[in-house]
């Protein structure tokens, strides 16, 4: 689950994080979460039966040389350009004016590229139109 969303996970890690789930790393607070009702937590925060910040999880992320900017902004494009705003605003929790920015951020407008095209099939006849 992510937050209320169920997510789905190659096998493989799936597998992986199920175990990490079980059987915490040493001097994790995992053993403290487990003691509060409720889901039991892969990363607990610092407040028991609450997960870890975002901002907390970044910034550990970040001292391992991960970068989750550049990630989370293609995985939100790549949501936008396939689902519309409203169910991207539902689906990540994000404010439906955000979410109408990226869909339309996102959008696959292909005018361009098709004029472009167009523009080069013309200049070439001789091989025709292919370069």
């Amino acid at each position: 689950m992510l937050g209320r969303h169920p997510g789905l996970l190659p096998p493989r890690l799936a597998g992986l994080l199920h175990q990490l789930a079980e059987k915490p790393l040493p001097g994790s607070r995992a053993l403290f979460a487990q003691a509060t009702p409720g889901p039991r937590l892969l990363f607990p925060g610092l407040v028991p039966g609450k997960p870890i910040s975002t901002h907390a999880m970044t910034q550990k992320l970040n001292r391992y040389g991960l970068s989750v900017r550049a990630a989370r902004n293609s995985a939100l494009a790549a949501l936008a350009a396939d689902l519309p705003s409203p169910i991207l605003a539902d689906l990540t929790g994000m404010h439906r004016h955000t979410a109408i920015r990226w869909v339309a951020y996102a959008r696959r407008d292909w005018a361009e590229h098709l004029a472009a095209r167009a523009e080069d099939q013309r200049e070439s006849p001789a091989t025709g139109g292919h370069r």
